[in-house]
Formats: C-alpha cells, structure tokens, sequence
C-alpha cells in the first residue's frame, strides 16, 4: 500500500507546475517552473539554485571577459581564488603569472574585487603607510597596487607574512606587467567565494505564495549566497535611496583614505553639531560611526574633505561601475538629493561586496566598536537603525527624504532545514526595501513571509 500511494504521489507532483508567486508593481508576478526528477526530489521541490550554476558575479565578469576578447582589447584579469594574474592582448592570453599574496581575508585592507583599470605607472612606489618600497607598482583602485616584492628603505625584503591590500607578484613578474599595461588598461579582479552548499536548502513550504502586503514601491528578498529570489518588486526600477547612499560613502572611505587619518572640522558649516565637540579632531575612521549608525550628513562631507567632494563622489561612481550597478548615479555622499539613484539588485550587488570584502562596515551599522585604529571617539552614541540590537541581524542602513520615503537595507542570518540531513543551514539573506510608508513594518511582514512560506527561521536549534 506505502508503495501504491508514493506512485501515486510521484505522478501527481510530476505533473505540477511550481509556482513562485512574486510581487510585482499592483500585480503578482508567475514565474513557473517545471520540478525536476531526481533521486534528491524532496516534498518541497526547492532546491539550491546555486547547485551547478555560476555566481551572478562571475557571469558578468565572464561576459564582460569575452566582450573583451571579441574586441581584442588588451586588459588584465586577477583571480584571487587561483591566485592567478593573466594578460589578454588580441582576443589571446599572452601570458599568466602567480600572486604571491593578497589582502586578508575579512581584514580592513582586503583586496577589494570588482572592474577597474590601471590609474598610474610608478616603477618604485613609496608606501607611507607600510614604510616600504614596491617595486613597478601599478594603481588600479584607491590604495591598491599590482607590484613586486617589497623592500624595506634598507633594502632588506619583507617578510613573507607582511601583506596590505595589494596585488603582489614577483619582481621579474611585476617588471614584466609594468611592461605590458598602459594608464587606462581594463583590470578584471574577481574573487567571488563559491557557495558551499550543494542540497536542497528549502524544504518546508506552506505552498501559500500570496505576496506580503507592504506599502514599500519596490522591494527584494534575495539569498546572498545562491542568489535565489524570494520576492521582486519593481526590484530593477531606479529610485531614489536616501541615506542608503552612505554605505557607497563607506566603502569609498575604507578604500580611499587611510583611516588614520586626521580631519579638524569647521563647524561653522554643519548641520548640527551632535554628536561632535568643537575644537575636537576626527580620524577617518571615526567618523564611519556617525556616518552609518546616525546617518550623519555632516560625517559624509567631512569624509569627502579627504580627497574634495567632487572626487569622492566620482570615486563613489566608478566603484558602483565596478561592481556592475548599471542603474546607480551617485549625486552626493549623504545621500540628501534625489539624483542619488539606485535599484534594489543594484543594493544587492553592494550588500554582497559589503559582506565579503567590507563587513566591519555592517558591524558597525550594529554599534560593534572596533579599536584597530586606537580608541574610539564615539564609544557609546546612539544607533538610530532599526533592528540593530537582533541577534540575527548582520548588518543594516536605513534612510529617508521627501522623494525617496522610508528605504532600509538589512542583511539577516536566517536556518532552512533539510530534513534528510537532519540539520539547519544558515543562509544570509538580504531584505531591501524602496520607497516605503513604514520601512520597519515592510520588513517584519516579509520576515514572517519568509518562515511562513519558505521555513526561514530565525532560531537555528
């Protein structure tokens, strides 16, 4: 009798159609797929979209690699996972070389990924910051350089242990890369970490895929990891982001400027003056707490001040450029004009880099205190974020103005259960929201969306 019902029930799911019932403008938006047959075929028929599939990140490299090769346009590709530096020329590889380090994984200076090009030529660079001289160093970005191995002023070489965020090859390798580029040469730098799991990672649905009802114009729930979406709406449409602009502000900061550097405020140009004491000086790395727990504009401009903020704010571009969001301008680095203009997959792109290559930027969205840099300025100031205090939180920045409404960006450690492993996985997911009447409501009702529909709890016992 068991045997005669699973024949039935394999012929009854074989002939459905999963439906996946996404919000989409007014309407919900049908997206059908066909179930597969297989032995792993669990009742929920979810299974990890990641599974054979490449990276969002790397297909676009790969089609922006091939456009390269069509066009036979000489650029370099960096792939910090093999540890590998090619040349193409001509549609052709000329010629590949090993990276001998790169920056620490997680570290403050790790090698940010992303399309860049070669800035400057300098065939004996002087780091101020490593007190080190690097050999045929080649800017691509900020504060980091493809170059050879450096030297101390002695010229004794460093250790092997001594690493930035730079690009290091041999020498006789650097001389001969220093060669090959000009200023303007394309440098792809992919470093995209592989998603670990491999089974199904939804398996308890209530198959109830009625939209959450929130007031938000556009909004996203994605799977940073599979790049599974769980909910779409008007996801590609640009609009305005408010203050979600200052995590771009961020990430160019921690790119740009060494963070030990020291700014002395003119105060007679600030908004307000909390929570800065007049007389008093800020490193840049003090002020991303105002910056991203407080949302402070005047902790955006003074950061700009570093490099002007005609330059900063260039620099906020050509990042976004980098990571191919397509659909972002950025107007200022507070956020407070409405020309400041994004699209939630766009805001994933950068939550996904944030979370890879710049997590201490969320941490402190959370009020972590860091003491890299010395003690801290700000120790005890008020978080202004909502949700920052849950334990499932891994990082968030909310922001509001006239045009743009209530926007937030959360990021949230969430289990799904696979029960023929008998145990939960953790998956990180991100929540964006657009254009909202009530940004912390939006996200609660999607939360319990989520647990409702796809099994994402928030308790992983």
């Amino acid at each position: 009798m068991p045997f005669i019902f699973s024949l039935f029930l394999l012929f009854f799911v074989s002939g459905l159609f999963l439906r996946f019932i996404v919000e989409n403008k007014n309407q919900s938006k049908v997206i059908e797929i066909k179930p597969k047959e297989s032995a792993n075929f669990y009742y929920s028929i979810f299974l990890d979209v990641n599974n054979g599939k490449l990276t969002d990140e790397e297909e676009s490299f790969r089609n922006l690699k091939n456009k390269y090769l069509e066009e036979k346009v000489k650029f370099i590709e960096i792939d910090l996972r093999k540890m590998k530096l090619t040349l193409y020329n001509q549609g052709e590889k000329i010629e590949e070389f090993s990276v001998l380090t790169k920056g620490k994984e997680g570290s403050w200076w790790e090698t940010p990924s992303g399309h860049y090009q070669i800035l400057s030529k300098i065939p004996n660079l002087f780091s101020s910051i490593g007190k080190v001289w690097m050999p045929y160093s080649l800017q691509f970005y900020g504060n980091f350089f493809i170059h050879g191995w450096p030297y101390y002023p002695d010229g004794t070489p460093v250790e092997t242990t001594f690493s930035g965020g730079c690009v290091r090859l041999s020498t006789e390798d650097a001389q001969k890369v220093f060669k090959f580029v000009e200023i303007g040469t394309p440098v792809l730098v992919l470093d995209e970490k592989s998603s670990e799991f491999t089974s199904p990672f939804i398996t308890e649905t209530s198959f109830n895929f009625k939209p959450p009802i929130i007031s938000a114009e556009a909004s996203l729930a994605i799977d940073l990891d599979s790049g599974f979406i769980f909910l779409d709406k008007n996801s590609e449409k640009p609009l305005p982001i408010a203050s979600l602009t200052k995590l771009m502000t961020a990430v160019a900061a921690s790119e740009l400027i060494y963070l030990e550097k020291v700014v002395n405020p003119n105060f007679h140009s600030f908004e307000k003056l909390d929570p800065f004491i007049p007389g008093k000086s800020y490193t840049a790395f003090d002020l991303l707490y105002p910056l991203l727990m407080q949302s402070s504009n005047d902790a955006a401009s003074l950061l700009t001040s570093f490099l002007g903020e005609k330059k900063f704010v260039e620099e906020m571009n050509r990042k976004a450029q980098s990571l191919l969001m397509k659909e972002t301008t950025f107007f200022d680095a507070s956020g407070k004009s409405d020309k400041n203009i994004s699209t939630a997959r766009d805001l994933a792109k950068l939550a996904k880099y944030i979370l890879e290559k710049r997590k201490f930027i969320f941490d402190i969205t959370l009020s972590k205190n860091y003491q890299t840099f010395g003690p801290l300025n700000f120790e005890s100031l008020n978080n202004y974020n909502e949700f920052y205090d849950h334990p499932n939180l891994i990082g968030v920045k909310n922001g509001q103005t006239g045009a743009a409404r209530q926007t937030i960006l959360t990021v949230w450690k969430l289990f799904s259960f696979i029960p023929d492993e008998k145990q939960k996985i953790e998956r990180r997911i991100a929540i964006i929201l657009l254009g909202s009447e009530n940004r912390k409501k939006d996200t609660e009702i999607i939360l319990e969306w989520l647990k409702n529909n796809f099994g994402l709890l928030s308790d992983k016992s």
